[in-house]
Protein backbone atom coordinates (compact mmCIF):
# COMPACT_ATOMS: atom_id res chain seq x y z
CA UNK A 1 0.00 0.00 0.00
CA UNK A 2 1.28 3.53 -0.59
CA UNK A 3 0.76 7.12 -0.07
CA UNK A 4 2.62 10.30 -1.03
CA UNK A 5 3.69 13.21 1.44
CA UNK A 6 2.23 16.48 0.39
CA UNK A 7 4.19 19.59 0.22
CA UNK A 8 3.79 20.65 4.48
CA UNK A 9 5.07 16.91 5.03
CA UNK A 10 1.39 15.23 5.74
CA UNK A 11 0.51 11.78 4.36
CA UNK A 12 -3.20 10.14 4.63
CA UNK A 13 -3.45 6.79 6.30
CA UNK A 14 -5.53 4.97 4.19
CA UNK A 15 -9.18 4.36 5.44
CA UNK A 16 -8.53 0.33 5.00
CA UNK A 17 -5.67 0.79 7.67
CA UNK A 18 -7.70 3.41 9.91
CA UNK A 19 -10.41 1.03 10.15
CA UNK A 20 -8.51 -1.94 10.90
CA UNK A 21 -6.60 -0.06 13.38
CA UNK A 22 -9.56 1.78 14.93
CA UNK A 23 -8.30 5.27 14.17
CA UNK A 24 -10.57 7.97 14.71
CA UNK A 25 -9.93 11.48 13.79
CA UNK A 26 -7.85 13.08 16.74
CA UNK A 27 -6.28 9.97 17.76
CA UNK A 28 -2.69 10.36 19.00
CA UNK A 29 0.63 8.94 17.42
CA UNK A 30 3.68 8.34 18.43
CA UNK A 31 6.29 8.40 15.48
CA UNK A 32 9.73 6.41 15.27
CA UNK A 33 12.58 6.59 13.43
CA UNK A 34 13.95 3.09 12.96
CA UNK A 35 16.35 2.20 10.27
CA UNK A 36 15.61 3.89 7.71
CA UNK A 37 11.88 3.68 8.46
CA UNK A 38 9.38 5.76 9.97
CA UNK A 39 7.25 3.29 12.12
CA UNK A 40 3.20 5.42 13.18
CA UNK A 41 2.16 3.37 16.81
CA UNK A 42 -1.41 4.63 17.90
CA UNK A 43 -1.41 5.88 21.62
CA UNK A 44 -4.60 5.10 23.32
CA UNK A 45 -4.93 6.64 27.19
CA UNK A 46 -6.96 3.79 27.78
CA UNK A 47 -7.62 0.53 25.93
CA UNK A 48 -9.94 0.46 23.17
CA UNK A 49 -12.28 -1.76 21.95
CA UNK A 50 -13.83 -1.39 18.51
CA UNK A 51 -16.22 -3.12 16.65
CA UNK A 52 -14.91 -5.10 13.28
CA UNK A 53 -17.36 -6.49 10.54
CA UNK A 54 -19.71 -7.39 14.02
CA UNK A 55 -16.78 -8.83 15.95
CA UNK A 56 -15.86 -7.31 19.61
CA UNK A 57 -11.83 -6.17 18.93
CA UNK A 58 -9.20 -5.26 21.44
CA UNK A 59 -6.78 -2.69 20.29
CA UNK A 60 -4.38 -1.55 22.87
CA UNK A 61 -3.17 -2.70 26.72
CA UNK A 62 -5.45 -4.59 28.74
CA UNK A 63 -6.78 -2.86 31.73
CA UNK A 64 -10.23 -2.32 33.09
CA UNK A 65 -13.46 -4.88 33.03
CA UNK A 66 -12.53 -6.03 29.53
CA UNK A 67 -14.67 -9.80 30.75
CA UNK A 68 -17.43 -7.37 31.17
CA UNK A 69 -17.30 -5.65 28.09
CA UNK A 70 -16.88 -8.77 26.30
CA UNK A 71 -20.28 -10.16 28.31
CA UNK A 72 -22.03 -7.55 27.50
CA UNK A 73 -21.50 -7.21 23.74
CA UNK A 74 -22.07 -11.09 23.38
CA UNK A 75 -25.05 -10.53 25.45
CA UNK A 76 -26.32 -7.91 22.92
CA UNK A 77 -24.90 -10.09 20.00
CA UNK A 78 -26.90 -13.06 20.92
CA UNK A 79 -29.99 -10.83 22.04
CA UNK A 80 -30.07 -9.43 18.24
CA UNK A 81 -29.55 -13.18 17.01
CA UNK A 82 -32.90 -13.60 18.82
CA UNK A 83 -34.96 -11.01 17.76
CA UNK A 84 -33.84 -11.74 13.76
CA UNK A 85 -35.16 -15.91 14.37
CA UNK A 86 -38.70 -14.54 16.09
CA UNK A 87 -39.80 -12.32 13.09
Amino acid sequence: MKTTLDRSGRIVIPKEVRDDLGLKPGTVLQIEEVKQEILLKPVYEEPQVVVKDGVLVFMGTKAGDIDGALRTHREKRLSDVITLARK
